[in-house]
């Protein structure tokens, strides 16, 4: 599998279930309040400058779209919607 462009394939780290300052368990999909999300880079296009396959990034996570390969599902990011990379 390869992204094209400045698009990046990756794997959304998944965060588990979170614990608020009043004790409140929160999981995954009730962090609304958090914008960005944390993944790992699996493929980037020709077009991508300063990220590498393997990095962890932070990207904002409202501009992504799923994608199903060979019953995996990943996501793909356009290179302007990472604000980290570590």
């Amino acid at each position: 599998m390869k992204a094209i462009g400045r698009n990046l394939i990756i794997e959304i780290v998944k965060q588990g279930v979170a614990e608020t300052k009043g004790g409140l368990l929160l999981g995954e999909k009730q962090r609304e309040d958090i914008r960005y999300a944390e993944a790992k880079v699996l493929s980037i296009g020709s077009d991508v400058v300063g990220i590498k396959e393997k990095d962890i990034i932070y990207f904002d996570k409202n501009n992504s779209h799923q994608i199903e390969i060979k019953e995996n599902i990943y996501s793909v990011v356009r290179m302007d919607h990472v604000v980290v990379v570590l």
